[in-house]
């Protein structure tokens, strides 16, 4: 162990010094600060390549943050950030969206695609405007390559050396006595300010964003808004925003962001309605987390919120979510949600809290007609797919759990989680080769090749005379080996 830990410190240092020596950026002549880093597709690091050094990135991700798992919050940011990369340069990069379950007000972009944000972040934005602005800026800079260009100065560093270097920052700036990353993490710190993006990289992302959000039909304001709610927590706080340390925030991009919204305006004025309770859900798991009470903070949200609908609206959710996990007043919390309904109609979000309160009190019967009822409305909610299945596996109805999940796996919906849980449900129905190509596929989005060639491995010892589960199992063993998706 040490001798490795040794190693990866030899790494990253070496990558310090290459990144340290790294040629200052040309000046533009307009004055700006621009890199001579080329437009996208440029050929100092291939697009193939820049995937590799993301996945190697993100795997060391999962392997050390916490990533959050569930599916109300995934599914939205997911939802949002599709809505914004399809109306942003390059819709069809194939982007994934995940969350960081840490209260630090953080987000960040890896190259190929993959854009984290933190729970904090969710919860510090007031409206979707300001949270599409966060998602739009770090699209802008996967869309114009900025991280990968910044690594393709040095020819000699390695992939995985820059996706540990990059994972080692990312890692160590949220849990920095975390073994491994956190020698990783503080041998990278004396070369944050070399990560950190360029003035001109972070401009150009604030434009780009600012077009996309209104391509988007959000309100382009939202990006210099919550620029001055940041530059605000930075200037009393004793540490300023995580996001900041990444993404430096000046006067001057504040005023050059306000003057960019101001040219800009929203094409259709698009809200999803679901910011506010994604908000209070997050409120509601953050203080179940750290032991306070949620209920006590959703009761004075409620007391405050009497001259705003839809604040009121969202702290009836968040104290009906608070009374039943908090202190079993499943009741109690049914009839908010009546009340809710009652003025906010059948949305997701109370059809999905419907029956997550009615489960959680042991009415399973209930709770699969609410889940059946979400599903029926929001026919393409993953979320609401999930959370029947769950249910339906809890009953003891394996067979029907999988077969549901089988459909929405083999439609548009193949997120991870879905996946593990249609391994769990082939195992537990006892389908052990498709529970085992499910939990390949599972490790496989994840970014894990070699443990998604182990468990196709798996499957086919127990395919058992199933041709058909052998001949996928090998067929998916012989695309991923040559590296197809």
């Amino acid at each position: 162990m040490l001798a490795r830990l040794h190693r990866h410190a030899a790494a990253l240092l070496a990558a310090a010094l290459l990144l340290a020596a790294a040629p200052p950026a040309a000046a533009g002549g307009d004055g700006v600060d621009l890199p001579q880093l080329g437009m996208p597709g440029s050929s100092a690091l291939p697009l193939h390549k820049e995937r590799e050094l993301g996945a190697e990135a993100m795997q060391r991700v999962r392997e050390q943050l916490p990533l959050l798992d569930d599916p109300e919050v995934n599914e939205y940011i997911t939802d949002l950030g599709t809505r914004l990369a399809s109306h942003s340069e390059r819709p069809g990069y194939g982007y994934h969206f995940f969350v960081v379950d840490s209260d630090r007000i953080n987000a960040f972009a890896l190259p190929g695609g993959h854009v984290g944000i933190h729970t904090g972040l969710i919860r510090e934005t007031r409206t979707e405007s300001e949270l599409a602005a966060v998602l739009a800026h770090e699209i802008a800079h996967v869309t114009r390559r900025h991280i990968a260009q910044r690594y393709a100065r040095s020819q000699q560093l390695n992939l995985q050396t820059a996706a540990a270097v990059l994972a080692g920052i990312l890692v160590g700036s949220q849990n920095p006595q975390a073994g491994e990353a956190a020698i990783m993490a503080g041998i990278a710190a004396p070369i944050q300010q070399q990560l950190a993006y360029s003035r001109s990289h972070e401009r150009e992302a604030d434009r780009l964003g600012a077009r996309t959000l209104a391509r988007a039909g959000f309100a382009p304001e939202g990006m210099p808004s919550f620029f001055e709610r940041l530059a605000d927590a930075s200037r009393y706080a004793e540490a300023p925003p995580a996001y900041l340390s990444t993404h430096p925030l000046t006067e001057s991009r504040i005023t050059e962001a306000q003057e960019t919204a101001a040219r800009l305006s929203a094409e259709g004025g698009y809200t999803s309605g679901r910011h506010p309770f994604i908000r209070a859900r997050l409120q509601v798991l953050a203080n179940e987390a750290a032991s306070t009470s949620a209920v006590a903070v959703m009761r004075d949200r409620l007391a405050r919120s009497a001259d705003d609908p839809t604040a009121r609206a969202a702290a009836l959710y968040g104290l009906a979510l608070a009374l039943s996990r908090e202190e079993g007043q499943h009741q109690q919390a049914l009839a908010l949600l009546d009340t809710l309904e009652t003025v906010d109609g059948e949305r997701l979000h109370v059809l999905l809290g419907r029956g997550e309160i009615l489960h959680a009190s042991g009415r399973t019967a209930e709770a699969l007609k609410a889940y059946r009822e979400a599903r029926s409305l929001y026919p393409g909610s993953g979320a609401a797919t999930y959370r029947h299945a769950e249910a339906l596996l809890a009953d003891g109805q394996a067979e029907q759990a999988q077969r549901e999940l089988s459909r929405a796996v083999q439609g548009r919906d193949r997120s991870p989680q879905l996946l593990r849980l249609l391994a769990d449900a082939a195992h537990a129905n006892g389908r052990e080769a498709k529970g085992y190509i499910a939990l390949a596929q599972y490790h496989h989005a994840r970014g894990d090749v070699s443990l998604a060639l182990a468990q196709l491995d798996n499957a086919i010892r127990h395919a058992d005379g199933n041709d058909y589960q052998r001949a996928r199992a090998n067929a998916l063993k012989a695309r991923w080996q040559q590296g197809n998706d």
